[in-house]
Formats: C-alpha cells, structure tokens, sequence
C-alpha cells in the first residue's frame, strides 16, 4: 500500500509578515486620510473669526442689551411648515404697553446654529397691526435659530433669538 505524506503547512516567511503589516497600516492610513479630508470640508468649528474682536464688541452689546430691556417690547417669533415642503415665518411685535408695535421694518433670519453658510434671510410683511409674516419655498429640516430684529434709524433697535426645530 503506498504511503501518503501530509500536505506541507503554509510557511509564515518575512515577506509574507510584511505583506500584512505593510496592508494594515496601508488600510488605517486611508482611512484616516478619508476622514481627514472629509473633516476639513465640513464645519470649521469657529464661530469668529477673530476672539479678540469678538471680546472688543461685548462691552457696546452690554449696553445694546440694557437699552433692549429698556423698551419693554415683546416679539415671539415662530416657523412652522407649510405642507408644500416650505414653512412660514410669522412674528407678533408688541411695544412695553403690549400694544402692537406697527410700521417697523424687520430683519429676519433662520441661522443654523453649526453652518453659517446655509443661514436664510427672511423678507418679512405687516399683514396687521404687530404681526410680521413671511413664507419660504424650500427649509431644511433640522434646527435652526430664528433670529428677529427691529431696525431704527441707527441700526438695530431690538433683537430676539429663537430656538426653532423643523421636521
């Protein structure tokens, strides 16, 4: 009866042992290169580009801010979706009185509070006494900040931000 011989085992060599650490530190490279990349395209992560200008301006906002309190006025803004894939904007302005604050002109934006870059200026109408309101074609969903200012003569007068989600 003939004799078998068992098949040779697989011999680990040099070659072979750099072969595969050269391909799993080829993988985790490109990897991280993919996220790199990706990474450096997105969000940058700053808010301003310049800290130290963004600290000069607190003081005049301080005071912005006791002159808003000052007025006593009142804006509550909302966005809620259309059905059309749109949304409206509507802001009720009430003066300290809590009369309707009539014939100022609004500055309205939906802020992402990540990406500035996808920010929408809203062109807003009194359709009535204190009641400003504005429809979008095309919002994302997400969160957004709606950010309402009533404007005077030298600049902004008033200013609200709201916190809005939209599905």
């Amino acid at each position: 009866m003939p004799v078998t011989l068992p098949a040779a085992a697989p011999r680990l060599t040099g070659r072979k042992v750099f072969a595969i650490l050269a391909a799993f530190f080829g993988i985790i490279a490109g990897a991280d290169a993919v996220l790199v990349t990706s990474a450096f395209g997105t969000w940058s992560g700053l808010e301003s580009p310049s800290s130290y200008q963004a600290s000069q301006r607190y003081n005049a906002e301080l005071k912005r801010a006791r002159a808003q309190d000052a007025r006593g006025w009142s804006l509550d803004g909302t966005v809620a979706r259309d059905g059309q894939g749109g949304a409206r904007v509507t802001v009720t302005a009430r003066d300290a009185d809590a009369g309707p604050l009539a014939g100022r002109t609004l500055r309205v934006r939906l802020e992402r509070p990540v990406d500035k870059r996808a920010d929408l200026a809203v062109a807003v109408a009194e359709t009535a006494p204190g009641l400003y309101a504005a429809r979008l074609p095309a919002v994302a969903a997400g969160q957004w900040e709606l950010v309402v200012e009533v404007l005077e003569g030298d600049g902004v007068a008033f200013r609200r931000r709201h916190r809005v989600i939209l599905g």
